[in-house]
């Protein structure tokens, strides 16, 4: 069975093989992208015996805010009252970061849901600040929601190849989407002669990155093209078999050029409500090229953005 970190995907051999609950942790403040985050995981059509709890973080010395730390909770569970799944309110002390990535460590949530922004931005919680350090510092899915939220209709979910990309497939096959939820699967090539430039360009200085590895030979020029894109072809259709077995249908997409611009442009011009990725990507100077689309996902995205975390037993690429 694949592991996610504090999630354990179903045997995607076996159709019988059911999700029986979920467990979110959803996290307020009483900001409008807290509001769309709320309203999200309420349109999730969640399995019946799933958990949701609220929690809502009061700053160090800022006592002040904790009545509407408290009023931002009992809003949140009177939206999520109309769902038939169990609901707990917890307040935390601390920084915001901290007390999430703690809590969550503790209880291993399926999920983590938090807004972009936060309400508060002289307490630095704000896009940048909270999100993306849940984002980096959680070992499990984390859905980063941004306003305005017009429900889940168009789902993009990027293909790399890697192992990660396999098991977040996998985690999105399972994951429980709106019934009219479309699913589009991008993979995004880098253009192979903007990559070779940008490594060779970087000469003597590439000493100060000696994790970086140098890219592996390359076939004739002439054959390049076509081989980049019959890799891409091979990404796509085993990514969207994963999908398949778990009765969801999806278009497969290629697009050319640096894979986070790319997405990102995409899903702007085609409307998309949510993007799922990993938070790791391909190894050796691929795996480079994608460990920032993440991050820039993070900061740019004008949708909610969802990335899987995997067990790092599990993205050891041979």
């Amino acid at each position: 069975m694949a592991r996610l970190r504090g999630y354990s995907l179903p045997d995607m051999n076996n159709k019988s093989s059911l999700v029986p609950s979920f467990r979110i942790h959803l996290a307020v403040d009483g900001s409008d992208h807290a509001m769309a985050a709320t309203q999200l995981v309420s349109d999730l059509p969640l399995p019946r015996h799933s958990r949701i709890t609220i929690l809502g973080v009061v700053p160090p010395g800022q006592s002040r805010y904790e009545s509407k730390m408290r009023a931002a909770l009992m809003q949140a569970e009177k939206i999520l009252g109309r769902k038939a799944v169990e609901t707990e309110s917890v307040l935390l002390y601390g920084h915001a970061a901290k007390q999430l990535i703690e809590y969550g460590s503790e209880h291993r949530p399926d999920l983590m849901v938090i807004g972009a922004k936060g309400l508060y931005a002289t307490l630095k919680i704000l896009l940048g600040g909270l999100a993306q350090q849940v984002v980096e510092q959680a070992h499990w899915p984390v859905l980063v929601t941004r306003t305005p939220y017009r429900g889940l209709r168009r789902v993009l979910l990027a293909a790399d190849g890697s192992q990660n990309c396999r098991l977040t497939a996998e985690y999105l096959a399972q994951f429980p989407l709106p019934p009219h939820a479309e699913i589009q699967v991008v993979h995004a090539q880098p253009v192979l002669a903007e990559t070779e430039t940008l490594v060779h360009s970087m000469g003597p200085i590439a000493y100060l990155a000696p994790s970086m590895p140098l890219p592996p030979a390359r076939p004739a020029a002439s054959h390049q093209p076509e081989l980049q894109k019959q890799k891409g072809r091979t990404i796509l259709a085993e990514t969207r078999r994963i999908l398949e077995v778990a009765g969801h249908k999806s278009k497969g997409i290629i697009l050319e050029g640096d894979p986070a611009s790319q997405i990102l442009a995409y899903s702007e011009l085609r409307g998309i409500d949510l993007i799922v990725a990993g938070s790791r990507g391909l190894s050796a100077i691929e795996g480079w090229w994608w460990g920032s689309v993440s991050r820039k996902l993070v900061h740019y995205a004008h949708s909610s953005v969802l990335f899987v975390r995997t067990d790092s037993e599990d993205t050891n690429e041979k």
